[in-house]
């Protein structure tokens, strides 16, 4: 222990953070152990006098993640998708090299036709 630690105490790096709903939470990030935080439910958000619209990429995006967190590489495929349909950054070259992705996008050009 440092000298300058026996004079102020032991480091505390605990933070308080308040919820939209008035619940105070102490989180140090130091901890061994931090709890476990994780998304909401989006339809369970209280915003501040405001709805934020289904259609947002951000709430696309929570969406996907949320229907497939038990395989992290479906929610990513999905996530593509989804950011394809929305930026066309297939055409931009972003998805070259990942077939995965590129027949995952001409199997959704099917359907549609």
């Amino acid at each position: 222990m440092s000298l300058l630690q026996e004079q102020a105490g032991p480091l505390r790096t605990e933070m308080k953070f308040r919820t939209t709903s008035g619940e105070i939470l102490s989180i140090d990030p130091l901890a061994d152990a931090p709890a476990s935080l994780g998304l909401t439910d989006p339809a369970a958000e209280c915003g501040v006098g405001q709805v934020e619209p289904a259609h947002l990429l951000r709430k696309q995006i929570e969406r996907v993640i949320r229907d497939h967190s038990a395989d992290p590489a479906k929610a990513a495929l999905a996530v593509c998708v989804i950011l394809d349909g929305n930026l066309g950054l297939a055409e931009d070259g972003y998805f070259d090299g990942d077939e995965t992705v590129l027949e995952a996008l001409m199997a959704l050009d099917q359907a549609d036709e």
